[in-house]
């Protein structure tokens, strides 16, 4: 039999194989606990890369998800709805809550491909604090270890509840989930320029939390959500608490033997908020720059109408969940 060869898995959770003609025109939808995020790419005639369709927000109502669950079903399937009847969307690519799952990096022996599902499915709880049966999982490979004969894989695990209760909210507005992945996976797809293996850090300052995600080998292998937030004013209060939590997560993952991280990427709402980041990133001493969204899509920033560069910074787990189909 042949033996397993590193690969990249496309999503966290592929649902059933899309059709062909899903592909011609994709979808991603990342409901967050402040917002609906919708952005629709058709794939170019000739060549590999992306167009944009369409896009837009919705703000979700006050409460609807709280830290990722989902409280308020019934108030986020007008959104959605709405969306589906106005763009004709009856598939899609969501997002999943980061919060709510655990992701660990390991390595195993060499196994047949048909065996390696089995192999991570031995030791999901000995990393997660949720049973196999009560969970569902999904792996990337990261490569291949160095004078061993095993691979790296980073694997995420979710509660089954939680992939059961975003299914339900999807269907009850008529879309069909293609496939599911947790936010820093979206997010990295689509700022981390593809063929760049260094580490990088992005940082996802949202409204209501902010992402720590480190990617390497394109791959993101490590990642914490504190509930810390810029807020909507000028004061920060939360600032101190972000940089050292940057700084923890910058010692934590450069004290490990291998690559060190080189760049830092900041994107979400408060990436827009130039004092916020100039105080935030201060007294880094490594390079940093806001997100480019559209890197890895063939759309400029200059050909989205009606988007500044600062409301872009908020769209990439929604272009990222897209940007799955075509790996």
């Amino acid at each position: 039999m042949d033996m397993i060869v590193a690969r990249k898995q496309r999503t966290f959770l592929d649902l059933f194989p899309a059709p062909e003609f899903l592909l011609l025109s994709t979808t991603g939808i990342a409901v967050t606990d402040s917002d609906t995020k919708f952005v629709q790419l058709r794939r170019e005639i000739s060549g590999n890369g992306f167009e944009l369709a369409h896009l837009s927000k919705e703000n979700n109502p006050q409460g609807a998800v709280e830290a990722g669950l989902i409280r308020n079903s019934a108030g986020l399937v007008p959104i959605l709805k709405k969306l589906a009847s106005h763009y004709g969307i009856r598939y899609a690519r969501a997002s999943l809550p980061e919060e709510k799952a655990y992701l660990f990096t390991t390595s195993i022996e060499k196994v047949p491909s048909e065996g390696l599902r089995d192999a991570v499915a031995f030791i999901v709880e000995e990393n997660a604090p949720v049973s196999l049966a009560d969970s569902v999982f999904d792996f990337e490979i990261i490569g291949e270890v160095p004078d061993a004969n095993e691979i790296k894989l980073a694997v995420t695990v979710l509660p089954k509840n939680i992939v059961n209760a975003y299914t339900a909210l999807f269907e009850s507005a008529g879309i069909t989930p293609i496939s599911f992945d947790i936010e820093p996976q979206a997010i990295a797809r689509a700022l981390i320029r593809r063929g760049d293996k260094r580490s990088n850090l992005i940082i996802n300052l949202s409204r209501k939390k902010t992402g720590f995600y480190v990617v390497e080998e394109e791959v993101v292998q490590f990642n914490t959500t504190p509930a810390y937030s810029i807020g909507e004013g000028d004061s920060y209060p939360s600032l101190n608490d972000l940089k050292a939590e940057m700084h923890k997560v910058l010692a934590f993952w450069n004290a490990r033997p291998g690559e060190k991280i080189e760049n830092i990427i900041l994107c979400g709402f408060g990436a827009s908020k130039k004092d916020f980041v100039d105080k935030l990133m201060s007294e880094s001493e490594i390079p940093y720059a806001l997100a480019d969204v559209w890197q890895n899509v063939s759309v400029s920033q200059g050909n989205v109408p009606n988007l500044s560069f600062d409301e872009s910074l908020e769209y990439a787990s929604a272009i990222g969940l897209v940007l799955s189909s075509g790996k």
